[in-house]
């Protein structure tokens, strides 16, 4: 139960001390129709449950200022609230978003949160450090002890609003000119670290993509609200939350989010030259915003909240277009897909693994799924360096290590990203069993010769007794992008100046249309078609997945080249041609 201040609390100073959460906080100058007092913050609040009374009630000597806070009714809309335009996702799939190193790291500190490194320094801070460009370089990571302690903080009422007196808003306001937050101390960083959730990774990511459409992000702020969040987040369809429930996490989250600091020491990469960067916010809070709304009986129900974020110095040295074009500054963003954020927020409590792994591979496969991965390396993406060495140690452990890793694995294909087999590193014997129920023929008679000839063999669970050891071993050779993943891989081509073709440019082109006219076809006749590789493949009874075994493909991608569905390259063309015998 939450607790509000009524109407008739006359200032005597008494319960803000008592609150152990700090939920309590001055109003600060009001209004000429407005006592100055104190108001209690819902998402801080929870009742003293260790006590029967809470603290603040048993000190107030006002029977009628501390009141519980009745769940409010009926949905929470008002003309207070501003409107929510959205300003990224437009089309309601992907958005651009800044995807530096930066970022990447900060991005795993919140999903990998206690099991990183995190090591004590020499002032008695908890911090993590991570080498860039072969240990050249150096990001450190620490913990604000709070987003706004160290600023200062003053309250505002909503003096615009004629009906100020049942709507009113509370804001705290960060003077940029102050330091910035004091990093935590060892034991409770390590605490705090630990009690950080895994989808304040998503409102990371978010701001990123925020901060991607703005010129100078390092010097402008954007503002979001709880409503921006809510439809973001898909918290908007969760009927079983509350309204004070949904605005106490989205607060949590942004909060964690901004908690994060990060010291740079970067060496120099190309014409780019070395600097460094003092300790700062990664997302600095400049401005927190409650609406409230009175009902009949006095009491203040929170409705919305809205925050007004600014990228730290990071920004102008990784998201600069301008000095990106003089070469003396970074600009690195990539594509974000609104599926990545949903299945991350649908998935955090099951698939921990999953999850860490699709947060690791957006910025992974940023320029292609063709990325050869060991399994050493997922498997310590997903679990950690600590339970990998669990599973090599402790007898029986990597049992449960494999398991969890195949049903991680096979959620991250659902989403779309299917993994690409090595047939020689990571054959059929010890791939997992939903990857061997992927090799059933679409076609009806390839589907009946594979039930009466490999179902009993390849359609089992039973493994060599050295899986685990060969899997450690193990390579995937990419990942098949989906539709969106593949707009994230896109990079536009540069724009080359055309230049005029030379005279021995249109000789050289002429004599191989002769040699192509001599043999009979021209240049473009001698072009694979997906009908000649199905009927060759056919002719020498291939299946579509021995072939795609063959060529170190998979197949789906058989099966779409054989439908027309995109064009081979010159490298595949040689390839099928040997595997199927063209002349």
């Amino acid at each position: 139960m939450v607790y509000t201040i009524k109407d008739g609390c006359h200032d005597c100073d008494r319960c803000w001390s008592q609150c152990l959460r700090g939920a309590i906080k001055p109003s600060g100058p009001q209004a000429a129709y407005q006592k100055a007092g104190y108001w209690i913050d819902p998402t801080l609040c929870d009742a003293c449950p260790d006590v029967e009374v809470p603290h603040c009630v048993q000190v107030c000597d006002s029977e009628t200022s501390l009141k519980p806070l009745s769940s409010r009714k009926g949905r929470c809309k008002s003309t207070l609230l501003p409107p929510a335009i959205p300003s990224i996702f437009l089309n309601g799939k992907t958005t651009s978003f800044a995807s530096c190193m930066v970022i990447w790291e900060a991005c795993t500190v919140f999903s990998h949160r206690q099991s990183l490194s995190w090591q004590t320094d020499a002032s008695g801070k908890l911090c993590y450090r991570r080498l860039v460009n072969r240990g050249r370089g150096e990001m450190r990571f620490r913990l604000a002890a709070d987003p706004e302690v160290a600023h200062l903080e003053r309250a505002n009422p909503d003096t615009n609003n004629p009906d100020a007196l049942s709507h009113r808003t509370v804001d705290t306001t960060i003077d940029t000119d102050a330091e910035v937050p004091l990093p935590m101390a060892a034991d409770p960083g390590r605490e705090a670290i630990a009690s950080f959730d895994i989808r304040a990774a998503c409102i990371h990511l978010i701001f990123a993509a925020y901060a991607a459409t703005l010129g100078c992000p390092w010097e402008e702020s954007f503002e979001i609200n709880d409503q921006h969040i809510e439809k973001y987040l898909g918290l908007d369809r969760r009927k079983d939350l509350t309204k004070l429930e949904k605005l106490t996490l989205i607060k949590e989250l942004v909060y964690q989010s901004c908690r994060l600091l990060v010291s740079l020491n970067w060496p120099q990469q190309g014409k780019v030259p070395p600097f460094t960067l003092a300790e700062q916010p990664i997302w600095q809070l400049l401005h927190t915003q409650y609406y409230f709304e009175k009902d009949a009986q006095g009491c203040q129900h929170l409705i919305g909240l809205s925050f007004t974020i600014k990228s730290g110095g990071w920004a102008q040295r990784f998201l600069n277009s301008r000095d990106y074009r003089n070469q003396t500054a970074f600009y690195q963003y990539g594509t974000l897909p609104h599926a990545l954020i949903a299945e991350v927020m649908s998935s955090w409590q099951q698939h921990e693994g999953a999850v860490r792994l699709l947060l690791w591979l957006l910025f992974k496969l940023r320029l292609g799924g063709d990325h050869r991965l060991t399994v050493r390396t997922l498997l310590r993406v997903a679990y950690g360096e600590s339970r990998l060495l669990e599973a090599t140690t402790v007898r029986g452990a990597h049992k449960r290590l494999l398991k969890t890793f195949e049903h991680d694995l096979e959620r991250v294909c659902r989403h779309g990203l299917e993994p690409i087999f090595d047939p020689e590193t990571y054959p059929i014997e010890i791939q997992p069993l939903w990857a061997k129920a992927a090799r059933i023929p679409d076609d009806v008679d390839e589907a009946l010769d594979f039930w009466a000839d490999q179902a009993n063999r390849v359609l089992t669970d039973n493994a060599p007794r050295d899986k685990w050891q060969r899997l450690l071993n193990a390579r995937i050779l990419g990942f098949e992008l989906s539709d969106e993943w593949q707009q994230s891989a896109r990079r536009p081509a540069p724009k080359r100046r055309r230049r005029l073709p030379s005279k021995r440019h249109y000789q050289s082109r002429s004599s191989v249309l002769d040699r192509g006219a001599g043999s009979g076809q021209s240049l473009f006749e001698q072009s694979l078609s997906g009908q000649a590789i199905k009927a060759a493949r056919e002719q020498q009874k291939i299946s579509q997945r021995a072939l795609a075994d063959s060529l170190g493909k998979s197949q789906s991608w058989i099966r779409d080249i054989e439908k027309g569905r995109f064009s081979i390259s010159f490298e595949d063309q040689v390839r099928l041609r040997e595997a199927l015998g063209i002349q």
